[in-house]
């Protein structure tokens, strides 16, 4: 029986149903069955007959392996509608600055077979889990959660409690909990460390703005359990997941976070190990200085 591949792609990107249809024509031919979502259908002029169209709900679980075509944002759309099953991901960049895109459009045929061959390697990616106490409703993250001040125009305090112990009451414009793969976005950008995403066992503590100048950036056992207590003088503080908004919440309710009981499985490619994707996506080696000025006469 032949494999089944999920296509998942961001419409936003400039060229994206061109780059769709180039993609299916090249693949007509494939010893694969391609399946996409309905609601993408429809925004396609023809969909060719090769490609299996299914409801929305079932894209999943007619799926072996999702190729998500877009950049960072698109794989952490794919992570979040895949919620917690571990279907491995094959990014596919068609974006800019990215680091878990593992290949490009002239090479995503290849690696789809090289993974079939068992010739690719799965990176599985810590999650964090988001609940506040008394509500059942949970969130999971592969990035980061941010807790932010909503807008208000002075610090909030947001009490810190690692495995009942506190670690500190940071005044602060809000604090980011991170995983190892979020060390490059958010926390990165903020002045948190990087972290080596797969093998490291451990979640980052960045405030963002601290009002003490000694506040920096702590890195923790991924075993432990976080509690935060957010105060506030407008008694409501953001949450945010991964970049999005998950809306205001009142300051009287504990928010617990912990590492989620499953993974993201993300398909890494030859060449494309994270120490490469480094020095590529943040040009380390690379000489800024105007060459024009060494350059001989």
């Amino acid at each position: 029986m032949k494999k089944q591949i999920g296509i998942f792609i961001n419409l936003k990107k400039h060229d994206a149903l061109k780059i769709l249809s180039d993609f299916f024509e090249k693949t007509e031919s494939s010893n694969f069955n391609f399946v996409i979502q309905r609601s993408l259908s429809i925004k396609i002029p023809t969909v060719p007959k090769h490609i299996k169209v299914v409801p929305d709900n079932n894209f999943f679980s007619e799926s072996e392996l999702i190729v998500a075509f877009g950049g960072d944002g698109t794989i952490l759309r794919t992570v979040h509608l895949l919620s917690k099953s571990e279907i491995p991901i094959l990014g596919v960049n068609i974006g800019s600055l990215g680091f878990l895109a593992a290949t490009s459009l002239e090479k995503v045929s290849d690696h789809i077979n090289q993974f079939f061959n068992n010739d690719l390697k799965i990176d599985k990616r810590s999650v964090l889990e988001l609940n506040i106490k008394g509500e059942k409703e949970k969130w999971f993250a592969l990035n980061e959660f941010v807790v932010d001040k909503a807008g208000f125009h002075r610090v909030i305090k947001i009490e810190t409690i690692i495995d009942k112990n506190l670690l500190n009451s940071y005044i602060s414009d809000g604090l980011i909990i991170s995983t190892p793969t979020g060390s490059t976005a958010y926390s990165l950008a903020n002045g948190g460390p990087i972290v080596l995403p797969s093998k490291s066992g451990v979640f980052i503590v960045n405030p963002i703005c601290p009002h003490t100048l000694s506040n920096r950036p702590v890195v923790i056992p991924d075993s432990v359990n976080i509690e935060l207590k957010v105060h506030s003088e407008i008694k409501k503080y953001q949450l945010i997941c991964d970049g999005q908004s998950l809306g205001n919440f009142s300051v009287n309710k504990t928010m617990e976070i912990r590492r989620a009981e499953f993974d993201v499985s993300l398909v890494i490619v030859p060449g494309n190990d994270f120490y490469t994707t480094l020095r590529t996506k943040l040009g380390w080696g690379e000489d800024f200085r105007n060459k024009k000025r060494w350059s001989k006469s």
